[in-house]
């Protein structure tokens, strides 16, 4: 199977009422803090990660209980017994990614979306919420923001919405678990960390930490600043797998490094997936149910809150009548 050299996971459009972005060759991308060596996959002990230094950064890198103090999610996870049960996870999860894929069609949802302006203390200073139908079109091998689609009740196309309000725009969340497939095969451009287990509600699940390459292409979270220039970023977070089935069941993600261009400081998105049975669809698909985002850009806080509902299979009727 062919897979482009660049998906877009989802499309974040600005507007800054904080000075505008300069028309100028990007900066070059500047971690939050300075890099560590990688852990060794054969080595991957709660003593060697308290070894590292305090400068580790990312979420495959970072000591326990640094981790869990920076992710409360967390705080219930029972450490990881027996370590060398990744590369099993992985396999796993990536197999169970790529039946979704290939099972994976045209579809259309009910989108409930709240969008908020937050004070500087996280406060709620303006809010706005929509209602659209939300499309997902399965053509070729486009995913993400390039292939979803808001439409309003009559089916016609909507624009960026609460964007001339000064909101943000976010999009591209129903196949962000695409990454994770062998199909794409993204695994090898990724850093992974086996943390442990947790529940989450009443399901057990393997939990699991994971980082960008830096220089991976494939996956990209996409930000537009104003005039329509893109800047690329890369990802780091958690996952939180079904032991049962290998289902991703929720998925956190927050920047690898920040954009000095776009003065973006943090882009946090959670995900809840949930299980869906589509009509003559051979098994159940896992789609996102619930998605907050979270931004801070210049100095400004936004929240995006998606819910999306009643999914089913989107086909085009048409009509020919005599001439």
């Amino acid at each position: 199977m062919h897979i482009p050299s660049r998906l877009t996971l989802f499309l974040l459009a600005v507007v800054l009422s904080a000075p505008r972005i300069a028309a100028q060759q990007p900066d070059t991308a500047t971690p939050t803090d300075p890099q560590v060596p990688a852990l060794d996959g054969s080595d991957v002990s709660e003593n060697t990660i308290k070894n590292l230094t305090a400068e580790a950064t990312t979420y495959a890198d970072m000591p326990l209980d640094r981790l869990i103090k920076q992710i409360p999610e967390l705080k219930d996870l029972q450490p990881a017994a027996d370590p060398n049960q990744l590369p099993m996870i992985l396999k796993n999860t990536g197999r169970t990614v790529d039946d979704f894929s290939n099972n994976i069609s045209d579809m259309i949802a009910r989108e409930d979306l709240t969008q908020e302006k937050l004070k500087p203390d996280g406060k709620v200073k303006a809010k706005r919420h929509v209602q659209d139908n939300y499309l997902i079109l399965h053509h070729g091998y486009s995913w993400g923001s390039s292939a979803e689609y808001r439409m309003d009740d009559q089916g016609n196309r909507l624009g960026p919405i609460g964007l001339a309000q000064g909101f943000l725009v976010t999009a591209g969340h129903a196949l962000s678990s695409i990454q994770f497939s062998t199909i794409a095969q993204s695994q090898s451009q990724t850093r992974y960390r086996y943390l442990g287990a947790e529940m989450l509600g009443s399901r057990e699940t393997y939990v699991l930490a994971f980082a960008q390459n830096p220089d991976d292409d494939n996956f990209a979270t996409v930000m537009t600043g104003t005039g329509g220039k893109e800047v690329s970023l890369r990802t780091q977070g958690i996952l939180w797998i079904d032991e049962s089935n290998f289902q991703i069941l929720r998925m956190r993600s927050d920047l690898l490094y920040q954009s000095k261009e776009l003065q973006l400081r943090q882009v946090t998105t959670d995900i809840d997936f949930s299980q869906v049975q589509i009509q003559n669809a051979p098994a159940p698909l896992w789609l996102p149910n619930d998605v907050t985002v979270f931004i801070e850009v210049g100095n400004e806080k936004f929240r995006n809150q998606h819910h999306y509902t009643n999914y089913h299979r989107y086909q085009v009727a048409v009509k020919i009548g005599a001439s």
